[in-house]
């Protein structure tokens, strides 16, 4: 229902996209002193990707009406690796981990920016049909 809603299908796929970049991000810290470990990161969501459809999901066949049919979400970010070679560590670890905290904490500040936009859209239709709280 709330997909129809364009401001708000464009929050949540800001906070889907956000969602992966902490993972990413998080794996990257994980990983600050495992040898030869390359940094990953997300590539930028672009205006253009947040505004397109999104894509079939993908489903299960069902031969019998007794089996579960699980929905499979796509992955629509692109992990892309990071290339810093001034940062390699003599291991070869590229994580600078000054680098991954302040990604980290700028993913925090949007996704904090992503879930006002959504609730004072919210707050907006509940004020529009006469239910405001």
């Amino acid at each position: 229902m709330f997909e129809d809603l364009t401001l708000l299908a464009m929050a949540k796929k800001q906070m889907d996209y956000l969602t992966r970049r902490q993972e990413v991000l998080a794996e990257n810290v994980a990983n600050a002193n495992t040898p030869n470990f390359k940094t990953k990161d997300l590539a930028p969501l672009s205006f253009k990707d947040v505004m397109q459809p999104a894509a079939e999901t993908v489903r299960a066949v069902v031969t019998n009406p007794m089996h579960i049919s699980p929905e499979v979400q796509p992955t629509t970010f692109a992990s892309v690796t990071v290339r810093r070679p001034e940062e390699t560590k003599p291991n070869g670890n590229e994580v600078g981990l000054e680098d991954q905290m302040e990604k980290m904490g700028n993913v925090t500040n949007s996704y904090t920016l992503a879930i006002n936009i959504f609730q004072k859209n919210i707050a907006m239709l509940k004020t529009a049909i006469g239910k405001s709280s």
